[in-house]
């Protein structure tokens, strides 16, 4: 739950964060905008051993494929 929040606009995990200290919380809702417009989706998982994989998949250019066929 608390990792889908991330992909809101604006959204912080880390509340000792600050604009002085880097980012304004919009990157990872850009992210899924631009892979739902392309057909895709991005997810998060954390890792056991701590960490985070992030994983965006975007479906086969459908055009590309008539051009090699």
């Amino acid at each position: 739950a608390e990792l889908e929040r991330v992909f809101e606009p604006f959204y912080r995990l880390e509340s000792s964060r600050s604009r002085e200290t880097g980012g304004v919380g919009l990157g990872l809702a850009i992210v899924r905008q631009i892979a739902r417009g392309h057909g895709g989706k991005v997810t998060l998982e954390n890792l056991g051993g701590g960490g985070l994989r992030a994983l965006l998949w975007l479906p086969p250019d459908r055009q590309i494929d008539r051009l090699t066929k």
